[in-house]
């Protein structure tokens, strides 16, 4: 800008406005010359075309008369028709020699290099010959013809030269009042444009109705500064939009449930987003720089696996990490991914998540699979086991009858034998054989009811709605809880009181039935493992009312109750208060997907730390949400 100011201060005279006055002068000379050497070419031969044509005129209008003067020898009629020849312009002499010798004379002699010398024979015709009596020469003047081109080559350079000299001056003077001034102005705007100085509109000392090239370029000038200022408003506009991206993306890295760590080709970290602050308690300000091995020793991946990951430029991955942390394992799934900048690696970045609850829940999985095969062994031998107790029970019941003396086909048997049935039957009673006979009915008939607990608690049904009787249905329920296995051997369900409230001429539920077993089962199974925790006898309290549009149950335990704070995560997924394996925490929280999804009902729990727990079902007549296979 310096330099653009001095060179607008010192060139005050105007370098534009002397080349163009420079251009037109050579422009204006050099068309001004070949016209002119045009014109002076058509006039040089016009007036050369006008002597021969004045030459050709002597031939045809003098030549008769001299012939007839210089037959007669008349002298001075000779003489009068040479000065009317040097009359004719241009002509220089004029002249009649005889044969014998004799000359009339007229004009100048001159150079004959300068003229243009023309003979012309005079004859006398006679009626029977042709008499040559002399000859007219005649010179006419070239030099003059050159003398007029000169003339005018210097008029013409006189007066076309003033007139291109004020013309050039004219169209220097109309350039700069148009072009100049204005370029000028725009120069010395454009030398001190600066930044803050970009709001400042570019306008010239000129007023036209309609737009020229300069007011072209002025606007072109003009829309260039409003773009300039709109990408620098655009620019800043993006800085704060990458400041902010930064700001968020490190909200974002901060926000991450995963641990990330990022460290160049040493080993060195270079990011540390908030879970690694909350993992190790160091702030980035004071692990940055840092080796990774010393201040996060107990990371679950070493730096060979880092600097692996590096040379190969390939990512590393680590699944189910375990690292002991007290008394508990806990599993981590660890990836390390190469930091590449134009194909060369500047380091990686590791990222740690927990994977504990997935491990655990992978654990759950496999178990329930496991469960679901035991159900369906359990199922299976419960078919098989049906086929001989149905044996047991219609053999048993047949040895009955045919003891019985009161059937007309015994008596009649026994008297073709000779014995008494009456005897028989008295040593059968007295023996206790008619009581043990009716204990294994008693038996088989209750063996054949917990088979069929355990079919219809086992059997999948793609579409199993139905009407279920409720009461009934905790009955069933409490009876193959008296059956399971675990609360026998760690709770004795015998031994728990069993209060029943059923509301009379309630109506039937469409509902699940397995499904809903499952929820019963899996309340009373919790309340029962509650209830072994403490010295009071055990009591169930079951209660069963109808509503508006649905069925209301109660299963109340009179167990150790909750706090607050255990009751409101009571139905959260993995959620358990009790010892490692002996509970997956999934089992309310099963029964509130079975009522609440499947079923559109509702359930909650009611308790006091001391008081016992009760849960509540509300199960509506017709479901709300009608389910195949358990799905929505």
């Amino acid at each position: 800008m310096t330099t653009s100011s001095r060179i607008l201060r010192t060139d005050v005279s105007g370098r534009l406005g002397r080349k163009l006055l420079l251009w037109v002068l050579l422009g204006s000379t050099l068309f001004t010359v070949l016209g002119t050497m045009v014109q002076l070419t058509i006039d040089y031969r016009k007036d050369k075309d006008e002597m021969l044509s004045q030459l050709e005129q002597i031939r045809t209008s003098r030549v008769s008369s001299l012939t007839s003067a210089l037959w007669h020898l008349d002298e001075v009629q000779i003489l009068v028709q040479l000065e009317g020849v040097l009359e004719l312009r241009d002509m220089r002499f004029a002249e009649v020699i005889t044969p014998e010798g004799i000359r009339f004379f007229r004009g100048e002699r001159a150079d004959e290099a300068t003229l243009m010398v023309r003979k012309f024979p005079l004859q006398y015709r006679t009626l029977d010959r042709i008499d040559h009596i002399g000859t007219l020469i005649v010179g006419a003047d070239e030099g003059a013809l050159q003398r007029r081109l000169l003339d005018k080559i210097l008029i013409i350079v006189i007066t076309q030269g003033v007139q291109i000299f004020l013309v050039a001056v004219l169209i220097v003077f109309i350039f700069y009042m148009l072009v100049t001034r204005h370029l000028r102005r725009m120069a010395l705007y454009t030398s001190g444009l600066t930044i803050d100085r970009l709001q400042e509109t570019l306008t010239l000392d000129k007023s036209s109705s309609k737009p020229d090239e300069i007011d072209i370029v002025v606007r072109a000038f003009n829309d260039m500064r409003e773009n300039l200022l709109r990408d620098i408003k655009q620019r800043e506009a993006a800085e704060k939009k990458l400041k902010d991206a930064e700001g968020y993306i490190r909200n974002i890295l901060d926000s991450m449930p995963s641990i990330l760590v990022s460290v160049d080709v040493d080993g060195r970290i270079t990011q540390w987003n908030q879970q690694a602050v909350l993992k190790t308690g160091m702030p980035p300000e004071m692990v940055q720089g840092r080796p990774l091995a010393e201040v996060f020793p107990q990371a679950p991946v070493s730096m060979d696996q880092i600097w692996a990951a590096i040379d190969s430029n390939l990512p590393v991955k680590i699944a189910k990490a375990p690292r002991a942390r007290g008394d508990l394992l806990e599993y981590s799934d660890v990836t390390v991914y190469p930091l590449t900048t134009n194909d060369v690696v500047q380091g990686a970045v590791i990222r740690i998540d927990d994977a504990t609850e997935r491990v655990r829940i992978e654990e759950v999985l496999i178990q329930s699979e496991k469960m679901a095969s035991v159900g369906g062994l359990a199922a299976g031998m419960a078919h098989e086991i049906n086929n001989p107790l149905a044996g047991i029970l219609q053999n048993g019941q047949v040895i009955r009858n045919r003891i019985s003396p009161d059937l007309p086909a015994n008596r009649k048997l026994a008297e073709e034998l000779g014995v008494d049935m009456n005897l028989v039957h008295a040593y059968f009673e007295r023996r206790g054989l008619l009581r043990m006979m009716d204990s294994i009915m008693e038996s088989g008939i209750r063996a054949a009811r917990i088979v069929e607990n355990m079919l219809s608690f086992s059997r999948k049904n793609s579409l199993s709605l139905g009407e279920v009787d409720i009461p009934a249905l905790l009955d069933r329920t409490l009876e193959l809880a008296a059956n399971d296995y675990d609360l026998k051997k760690k709770y004795d369900f015998r031994k728990i009181r069993i209060v029943r409230e059923y509301e009379p001429g309630l109506p039937l539920v469409l509902c699940e039935e397995s499904k809903i077993q499952q929820v019963f089962f899996n309340l009373i199974r919790n309340g029962a493992q509650a209830m072994a925790s403490q010295d009071l006898p055990p009591c169930f309290t079951l209660r069963v009312m109808g509503g508006d549009g649905e069925v209301r149950i109660e299963i109340e335990d009179n167990g150790p109750g909750m706090t607050e704070e255990l009751r409101k995560r009571v139905f959260e997924p993995f959620f358990t208060t009790k010892r490692v394996g002996e509970g997956t925490g999934l089992g309310l929280s099963v029964s509130y997907f079975l009522v609440v999804e499947n079923h559109g009902g509702r359930i909650e729990v009611e308790s006091t730390p001391g008081k016992g727990s009760v849960f509540i079902i509300h199960l509506p007549l017709i479901p709300a949400v009608q389910s195949v296979g358990g799905a929505e």
